[in-house]
């Protein structure tokens, strides 16, 4: 029902999309690290959710003090309803910008970007709300903002549902190595020949049925899983950046030695592996960790 929902706003949705790469693309490095602040690269985790949990408990919060305040007559709560409210808006502010940031690399023409402008849509409604509930409670005017603030509510419920859906229907913002960290080898296995390793250049290979990328620098070799752990983009189609390798498909970029992040939208570490130069071979064992 959602997909046929959003279905129709598809345009919109591809170009909000759009809009926003080409916003931290004026903003040059500074858009780089601006990204990687609201993704949540510096958390290992991303940060909307972290943020959508403030807004979901502090309007339950706030509605629950009207509720006591014009239901059962309790005094002195409007104060503590309304500065309640003010933290779920600042938050709900915060997460739509962090929305946004990871809302720009869901694939395009998608069903799941499709459900994702709906998810915004509608949060970006109730944040309205938030607000417009807000500025009748400093006129004064607490019966009109505690029912703003109760259609508020429903709408940040039902934008949290949705949310709901993108994550365990479609995956979006997920981990995309956690089940498949691949064959746990003891020992180092031979996979490649030396001399089929080109220095500098990412290069695919396989321990098992795991797909690596591996990269030479002179004697040293590095070896991740291929499989990126934003989107799952093939890292060995990506580009290299000093010490760091970066997806093809949205721009995640990871430290060689360790897989670590260092920039996003990925917020996960990358799964890596020890590997070096025997016998003319290239041998993996692996991962770490």
């Amino acid at each position: 029902m959602l997909e046929r929902l959003a279905k129709p706003l598809g345009g919109i949705w591809n170009g909000a999309a759009t809009a926003v790469n080409a916003f931290f693309r004026v903003l040059g490095t500074a858009g780089k690290l601006l990204q990687d602040l609201l993704n949540g690269v510096w958390l290992g985790h991303p940060l909307h959710p972290v943020l959508t949990d403030v807004v979901v408990g502090a309007a339950t919060a706030a509605l629950f003090l009207d509720l006591l305040r014009l239901v059962f007559g309790i005094d002195g709560l409007a104060a503590a309803a309304t500065w309640t409210l003010l933290l779920a808006w600042l938050a709900a502010v915060g997460s739509i910008l962090s929305g946004l940031t990871d809302f720009k690399d869901t694939a395009p023409k998608s069903a799941s970007r499709n459900v994702a402008g709906l998810h915004g849509l509608v949060n970006i409604a109730g944040t309205a709300l938030f607000f417009a509930s807000l500025t009748a409670r400093w006129a004064a005017n607490d019966g009109l903002g505690f029912w703003l603030l109760l259609v508020a509510f429903v709408l940040i419920g039902t934008g949290a549902f949705i949310g709901g859906h993108i994550v365990f229907t479609y995956g979006e913002m997920v981990n995309h190595n956690a089940f498949s960290r691949g064959k746990r080898a003891k020992e180092f296995t031979p996979i490649l020949p030396a001399a089929d390793l080109p220095d500098a250049a990412p290069t695919r290979a396989t321990l098992g049925a795991t797909a690596l990328v591996l990269v030479r620098r002179g004697d040293v070799v590095h070896a991740l899983k291929d499989t990126c752990s934003h989107a799952g983009g093939p890292l060995s189609e990506g580009s290299l950046d000093g010490d760091a390798i970066t997806c093809p498909w949205h721009g995640s970029a990871f430290r060689l030695a360790d897989g670590a992040v260092r920039h996003g939208p990925a917020t996960t570490r990358q799964v890596a592996y020890r590997a070096r130069i025997n016998d003319g071979q290239v041998e993996v064992s692996g991962p770490r960790g």
